[in-house]
């Protein structure tokens, strides 16, 4: 079904991490399927635990803000091994590479939409992230289609605060009313969009997606797809 309200739709806003650079895959579930390949013995709940401290790590080090993607991803990767105590130097290098390597092929291919969707809307980026969202997005190819990149590790407030995505929409001189959103979290994108009266347009991947909110209930104002082309389709 054709996207229909509003008619006057201006602009569309993108999350990041796991909706530009992964089709609704969230890090932490990309990595888990990752490690079921790689290092079997690894627990769903001891990877989360290790997971979370190398984001802990992550934003604590200013030094990440001048990092690309490869490189993020390998710092991840280390002070993932290292919260699990592992000493795998070969296992570390695989899971970053192939982690990375899925992630850049995704941007590449999603280069070509923004491209196409730049000659209609004015597109921006709301991330949370460590201060190199622009850096990742310049290496990417994507950043030439954006008007507007807000991370949280620059502007100081963190999704789903509705401060960040008012950042994004004053620099787009654009109203809420006329933007959309997509993005792969139900808590720290949609709610917050449908909040401020955006259009909301989940990239949700069932086998994939970040868990949901105990008050999560089906609303038919949200719009869904599966993987990021098939926004093209859902705009009229």
């Amino acid at each position: 079904m054709a996207l229909q309200p509003p008619s006057n739709l201006k602009a569309i806003l993108f999350d990041l991490g796991g909706t530009l650079d992964g089709d609704g895959e969230h890090w932490l579930n990309r990595f888990h399927l990752l490690y079921q390949e790689i290092l079997p013995r690894v627990s769903w709940e001891d990877l989360k635990a290790a997971f979370y401290q190398a984001e802990g790590a992550c934003l604590a080090d200013i030094r990440v803000a001048s990092l690309g993607l490869e490189d993020l991803v390998r710092f991840h990767v280390q002070h993932q091994l290292a919260a699990l105590r592992l000493n795998n130097p070969e296992a570390g290098r695989v899971l970053a590479e192939r982690f990375f390597q899925a992630s850049r092929d995704t941007m590449r291919r999603n280069a070509g939409i923004l491209s196409r969707l730049a000659s209609r809307f004015r597109l921006g980026v709301v991330t949370n992230g460590y201060g190199n969202a622009t850096l990742i997005l310049q290496d990417a190819g994507l950043a030439p289609w954006l008007a507007a990149i807000v991370d949280s590790g620059v502007a100081g407030v963190r999704k789903p605060d509705p401060a960040i995505f008012m950042l994004a929409l004053a620099a787009l001189d654009c109203a809420p009313g006329a933007a959309a959103y997509v993005g792969d979290s139900y808590n720290q994108d949609i709610r917050p969009a449908k909040q401020l009266g955006l259009t909301a347009i989940w990239l949700r991947n069932d086998a994939m997606s970040a868990p949901l909110p105990p008050d999560f209930a089906p609303d038919p104002a949200v719009y869904e797809i599966r993987t990021l082309p098939e926004l093209e389709s859902l705009l009229p």
